[in-house]
Parts: C-alpha cells; sequence; structure tokens
C-alpha cells in the first residue's frame, strides 16, 4: 500500500490513482455527462458513482463521449441496502454493467453496512472469481462492521469509502484499516459543506504558507494520509484545482497540526 507517483497499490496488486471525481448530486444526466467528459479531460482517471445516485448511464456516457480508453479508467459503483442479498445483487451487478455499457466494473462497493450484505458478498466473490468484478470494497463500513467482515469473507475489501476530513478524522477506523491493508477512500473530503472548514484559521494559513487554495490543502492532507478524496465539482477550473496538488507536500508537522 505504498504511494507510487499519483496512484496506491490495492490489497490485490492493482493500481488506483491517489484522487478520484465524485458524481453525487453532479446535476441533470446531461450535465454529469459533461462533467464526467470533463473530469476525464483535466486528468482524473477515478470515477466513483453508485446505483443510489441514479447516474450510472450518465457516467457510461460520459466515459465514451471523453475518448479515453475505457482500460485506463478506474469505475467504483455500489450495491444500495435494497439490493442486498445474493440474488438481488447478482440482479444489480448486471444492471450497473449495463447502464455503465461496460463489460467489467473495477471495484463494486457494498454501499451500506444493512440487510443481507454477506449474501451480497458472497455473490460479488463469485463474479470476482468470474473477473466480472475487479475488485470488492465497501462504503460506510465502521470498526465493528468491518472487522466482523473481514474475518468472515474469502476475498478482502480492497477500500472502504468513508465520510473523513480534518473534522472527523477516523483515527481508530483508519488505524485498522491499515492493518488490514483496505484503502481508505473519501466521499465527503470537505465536511459536505455542512461546517465552516474553510474558514478555520490552520486551514487557511496553511494556504497561504503553501500557496494553494484551502481545497488543495484539505485533499493533500487526505492524500498524505493514505486516503482517497473523492471531491466534486461541475467547474472545469474547480477541477483543475482539485486535481493540481501533486506539486507540493505538507510537512509531518503541518501534517499533525
Amino acid at each position: 500500500m505504498e504511494e507510487r507517483m499519483d496512484f496506491r497499490i490495492l490489497n490485490n496488486g492493482s493500481f488506483i490513482p491517489s484522487i478520484g471525481y465524485g458524481t453525487y448530486k453532479t446535476g441533470t444526466e446531461g450535465e454529469t455527462e459533461q462533467a464526467v467528459a470533463n473530469a476525464l479531460g483535466v486528468g482524473y482517471r477515478l470515477l466513483d458513482t453508485a446505483a443510489y445516485y441514479g447516474n450510472e448511464e450518465a457516467v457510461g456516457r460520459g466515459i465514451k463521449a471523453s475518448g479515453v480508453n475505457r482500460t485506463d479508467i478506474i469505475i467504483t459503483t455500489k450495491i444500495w441496502h435494497t439490493d442486498a442479498g445474493y440474488d438481488n445483487t447478482m440482479r444489480a451487478v448486471e444492471s450497473s454493467l449495463k447502464k455503465l455499457d461496460t463489460n467489467y466494473i473495477d471495484i463494486m462497493l457494498v454501499h451500506q453496512p444493512l440487510g443481507d450484505y454477506y449474501g451480497s458478498w458472497r455473490a460479488m466473490e463469485e463474479l470476482y472469481d468470474q473477473n466480472v468484478l475487479r475488485g470488492l470494497g465497501l462504503s460506510n463500513f465502521y470498526e465493528d462492521r468491518l472487522i466482523d467482515l473481514l474475518y468472515h469473507c474469502n476475498v478482502k475489501p480492497v477500500v472502504n469509502q468513508i465520510e473523513c476530513h480534518p473534522f472527523n478524522q477516523r483515527q481508530s477506523l483508519l488505524q485498522l484499516m491499515r492493518k488490514h491493508q483496505v484503502v481508505g477512500m473519501a466521499w465527503s473530503p470537505f465536511t459536505r459543506d455542512r461546517q465552516p472548514i474553510f474558514d478555520h484559521p490552520i486551514i487557511k494559513s496553511l494556504a497561504e504558507k503553501y500557496g494553494v487554495s484551502k481545497h488543495q490543502i484539505i485533499l493533500r492532507w487526505h492524500i498524505q494520509r493514505g486516503i482517497i478524496p473523492l471531491p466534486k465539482a461541475n467547474n472545469v477550473s474547480h477541477m483543475e484545482a482539485n486535481f493540481d496538488v501533486f506539486d507540493f507536500k505538507l510537512t509531518n508537522i503541518d501534517m499533525d497540526v
């Protein structure tokens, strides 16, 4: 799980970019399609969606419109809890494949630890063995549910998407994930705008010190903690700024403030 330039190595040996593009609430189908195409044009190669978002078709069209080869893109999508269970998950994966217009999914996640998610995991393990799913992951699994699944699975999850940001750092959970080589992904790196993170004096002072934006400071903080942030933006200039976080590094002291 070392960093290799702007990629990380997952526990199944595959590579994943250190930053991704999140597609939750990116607007209408047309807006989402354009946003995905623009994000890929900027350089993003990790796209995160979910059945619950209702935009897998738009994401698939955006990929096609971008002209970027499918094999150069990592797609993560998710099984919603109403599709929990073996049979439901088999149908849900088929639906996601059709909507995304692809014959494989790079990482399929269980969106919430609700319902028969063990049945879902068994179905996903079978599809992993068939190479339909190239990796399996989790979302919103915290310590108790995560450790239980880790001890009762045949295929280990490669990622766990969680709410994580400077105001909610998830120290104990991340320690557990590192122990079991599960990479963290932050679906809300900027606190979902519910907390005034951009007004925090430390964030402001670090942005001034490094000559970058407050958004870039927060994203770089995630990356140096080994977490893959999934920022969302519809404006191309914002996409570019969020992606431009690999030419500076926070000091250890600044990481700990």
